[in-house]
């Protein structure tokens, strides 16, 4: 079976549009401990954006609604985005659950809902059969990316396109940015989206994360 589907532009704040970013595979497992994370289904897309440089440069774009830290509670099925010109099947969404242990800033109500945030990510793509079926199925991505797992997020609201569907009644779903997903896995940081460079690869721990951001967050 063809995959239909290589790109998913509308699942992902790529609010930078020039210089590029390569998703690549996930890399070796860090020495320090065994990993469990699988950023497979989250590197199906390819972004054309401008990285910033650190942690600090991207607090300091100001473009997300929501910057906070948790811990994975299970992927939902999400909702399907209405087909566009060119389209032959809509775009599958999952949703992320993520209890949030640190906040940093949130700024409207429902963008964190009873100390949970709802992060909508492209499923990916869809096989040509009668029922358009996803590559990487539910069961997958909760495999790949397992409960437990602790995570930074960097977010803004999702617009319009898959709905609300995997939230409960009053929380948004959340869109990540090209750099807003980073995993802590196996003793060491992971890009989600995209694959961590130059001074991001010298973080070496999610508490030295959490640690600048708190810091940069506090002088905005």
């Amino acid at each position: 079976m063809l995959r239909a589907r290589i790109l998913a532009p509308v699942m992902v704040a790529a609010l930078a549009v020039t210089g590029c970013g390569s998703a690549e595979s996930g890399g070796a497992p860090a020495a320090s401990g065994q990993t469990r994370v699988d950023v497979s289904p989250l590197r199906e897309s390819h972004h054309d954006f401008e990285p910033a440089a650190s942690p600090e440069a991207l607090v300091k774009t100001g473009r997300h609604a929501v910057i906070a830290a948790g811990t994975v509670e299970g992927i939902q099925q999400g909702g399907e985005a209405p087909l566009q010109a060119g389209d032959e099947q809509g775009l599958l969404q999952v949703v992320m659950k993520v209890r949030v242990t640190d906040e940093y800033r949130v700024r409207a109500a429902g963008q964190v809902k009873d100390g949970a945030v709802y992060v909508g990510l492209w499923q990916g793509p869809r096989y040509n059969d009668a029922n358009g079926t996803p590559e990487y199925t539910l069961q997958e991505w909760n495999k790949a990316i397992p409960k437990g797992t602790t995570v930074m997020l960097f977010l803004q609201p999702q617009a319009g396109g898959a709905g609300v569907k995997g939230a409960p009644a009053g929380a948004k779903i959340m869109t990540p940015d090209v750099q807003g997903i980073i995993f802590e896995d196996g003793g060491r940081l992971l890009g989600g989206i995209e694959e961590l460079e130059g001074e991001w690869k010298q973080i070496g721990s999610l508490a030295q994360l959490k640690q600048r951001v708190q810091k940069q967050v506090a002088k905005n």
